[in-house]
């Protein structure tokens, strides 16, 4: 029994070591910084969810076609519309945005220090979250990667 016991505390402390050296934006290691932040806090982790991550995709995709980058779009769009076009039943929404970043650890701080962000990413009417992310800007050639991520809460 302490053998396995062993092995499994060895199991999770590769997997945050392998975590904190892997820095690539992608929405495992965006998922994983946020919940970080919110284990601090004592808070659940937020759960990916499929159609929150259609969710992102589509307003990242509207962002693209329209070349803006807003959390409201030109004609004064809000980005809650994509839930319902995603059938989404939400009791709570939030959206973050980024664009520029290069590692996972600068995009997810940043936000931790914008107070927006911050309470998004800590907020206890959040327990599921859609990530979408794409190289450049939706209003061109850019460096870094530009990211949405929609937190809900379903009804």
């Amino acid at each position: 029994m302490k053998r396995a016991l062993v092995l499994l505390a060895f199991a999770c402390a590769s997997v945050r070591a392998f975590a904190a050296t892997n820095n690539d934006i992608n929405a495992e290691n965006v998922l994983a910084l946020m919940n970080d932040y919110r284990a601090e806090q004592h808070l659940p982790p937020l759960r990916l969810d499929t159609t929150l991550n259609a969710v992102a995709a589509d307003r990242m995709r509207d962002m693209e076609d329209t070349e803006y980058w807003s959390h409201e779009s030109p004609d004064g769009t809000s980005p809650f519309v994509w839930l319902t076009v995603e059938h989404y039943p939400y009791r709570f929404a939030g959206e973050n945005l980024a664009n520029g970043f290069e590692t996972a650890h600068l995009l997810v701080d940043s936000w931790m220090e914008s107070p927006g962000h911050r309470e998004n990413i800590l907020s206890t009417d959040f327990d599921e979250c859609g990530i979408a992310i794409i190289d450049g800007s939706t209003k061109g050639p850019a460096t870094g990667k530009s990211i949405v991520v929609m937190f809900g809460r379903r009804r």
